[in-house]
């Protein structure tokens, strides 16, 4: 399987390079959640996580993937070594809420971090890598995101629930909410490609 992965891989690259195709500079890693406990039926921890064909195996804890892997730029910036996407590190910007409209003012015309212009707010999905299931309040790596109390954070997606909500992810436990955006939540701006 291995092999036939690496073939596979060979012939699209062989082919990029045929008809000229820029690639990507940097692939995309979905980050490991940080989950490494496992439950049964009841929510009661198990220790050790079940190995394969026993009861309750496959959830999160079973399996580990790319790590979560920062580095602080050491100007405001920290970089996920995963998903390539540049984050503001400080929540010293959150010293009040914001309604939805001056969240994404704040990212698009005041943030300036590490003498980039290109900030914006994070996509649901893109907020939700930074969440570390395996702590709880806040649910994120303090050492790179120091300040974060388990608040919500606006993201730039669409609610399903009303025309006029977005989504947030909470901190807290890193569950995502749909908030009206008329409602002050705090703000982390990013930077990079999907």
């Amino acid at each position: 399987m291995h092999f036939e992965r690496t073939i596979k891989w060979l012939l699209l690259l062989a082919l990029a390079l045929l008809l000229d195709w820029s690639l990507p500079a940097f692939a995309y890693r979905l980050p490991d959640s940080g989950q490494t406990k496992c439950y049964d039926i009841l929510g009661s921890e198990i220790v050790p996580c079940p190995a394969p064909g026993q009861s309750y195996y496959g959830q999160d804890g079973n399996y580990r993937s790319h790590p979560m892997n920062y580095q602080d730029n050491g100007d405001g910036t920290v970089t996920d070594l995963n998903t390539g996407l540049m984050w503001e590190k400080s929540d010293s910007q959150n010293q009040y809420t914001r309604i939805w409209r001056e969240a994404d003012n704040y990212c698009k015309y005041y943030c300036h971090l590490g003498l980039h212009k290109d900030w914006r707010l994070p996509t649901q999905a893109e907020l939700l890598t930074l969440v570390h299931f395996g702590r709880t309040n806040p649910a994120i790596n303090t050492t790179y995101f120091p300040g974060c109390y388990g608040e919500r954070y606006w993201s730039a997606t669409q609610s399903q629930q009303h025309p006029d909500s977005k989504w947030q992810v909470q901190f807290n436990g890193g569950f995502s909410v749909g908030a009206n955006e008329s409602l002050g939540s705090c703000v982390r701006c990013v930077r990079g490609g999907p």
